[in-house]
C-alpha cells in the first residue's frame, strides 16, 4: 500500500492537535476555577499537579511558537536597550507577583522574579534573531 502524502491532511491534523490542546486547558482552567472557590491556597499552590500541567503545557506551546511566530513579523529587530528594559519589566512585575503570592517570602520572590525574566528575556533574545536586519 502507497503511503498517502497530502499537505491538507498535515494541516488538518495540526489543527485537530490546536483544537485537543486548547480543550485540554479549558478543561484545566475551569478544575483550577473549581478548586479556588472551594480553596484558594490549594489552588495556587506549587504541590498542585493541575496548576503544574498548565504552566508545562502552556510554557512549552510558547517555546515552541517562537520561531513560528517571529519569521513571519516582518518587524525590525529590538535594539539591546529595550531588550534590557524588557527584562528589568519583567522582573517587576514577576517579584511583585510572587510577593502578592507568598508575602512573607521576599527573597524567594525576588528570586523567582529573576527566572521569569530570564526565562522571558531569552525568548524574546531567541525570537529577535529571527527579525529582519535593520538596514
Amino acid at each position: 500500500m502507497k503511503k498517502v502524502v497530502d499537505e491538507r491532511l498535515k494541516i488538518q491534523l495540526i489543527k485537530n492537535f490546536k483544537i485537543a490542546f486548547l480543550v485540554e486547558n479549558a478543561v484545566i482552567v475551569l478544575m483550577l476555577i473549581y478548586q479556588s472557590f472551594k480553596n484558594v491556597d490549594k489552588a495556587i499552590s506549587a504541590s498542585n499537579p493541575i496548576w503544574t500541567a498548565l504552566i508545562v503545557g502552556t510554557m512549552t506551546l510558547s517555546f515552541l511558537s517562537v520561531n513560528v511566530a517571529a519569521s513571519i513579523e516582518d518587524k525590525p529587530k529590538r535594539s539591546n536597550l529595550k531588550l534590557l528594559s524588557y527584562f528589568v519589566l519583567i522582573f517587576i512585575i514577576g517579584s511583585l507577583f510572587v510577593m502578592v503570592i507568598i508575602p512573607k517570602q521576599i527573597l524567594l520572590a525576588l528570586l523567582c522574579g529573576t527566572v521569569i525574566a530570564v526565562v522571558v528575556s531569552g525568548l524574546l533574545i531567541y525570537e529577535n534573531h529571527y527579525r529582519y536586519q535593520d538596514n
